[in-house]
């Protein structure tokens, strides 16, 4: 005599249980992309958009003066001036500048 048997379903996951799970996994990361696009365009009618940008474009114009502005910005760097009179703050070559602090660390942090 044979026992009578109940159906089983298969052992692991089912295909369907699989499909939704990928299926919501794209819908978030979709959802989260969006959110991500909003949070970073800026809308045309803002003042943001309407400023013109911060960036340097004529970083290439000024390169090509290469051995002028270097030239230029080495003599900066050996003269002293002041830089905000007020503040007492100067620019000076930085070999006076280790001599003056050493000789007094007061002048560090605008300590007067």
């Amino acid at each position: 005599m044979t026992l009578p048997t109940l159906p089983r379903d298969p052992e692991g996951l089912r295909a369907r249980a699989i499909w939704l799970v990928a299926a919501g996994t794209v819908a978030l990361a979709l959802a989260l992309t969006l959110v991500a696009w909003l949070l970073v365009v800026v809308p045309h009618g803002s003042p943001a958009a309407s400023q013109p940008s911060s960036l340097r474009h004529d970083l290439f114009e000024t390169a090509s003066d290469g051995a002028d502005a270097r030239a230029r910005a080495l003599q900066a760097l050996e003269q002293t001036e002041w830089i905000d009179r007020e503040a007492g703050v100067i620019r000076m070559p930085i070999e006076q500048a280790i001599d003056a602090v050493a000789a007094d660390p007061t002048l560090i942090g605008g300590s007067k």
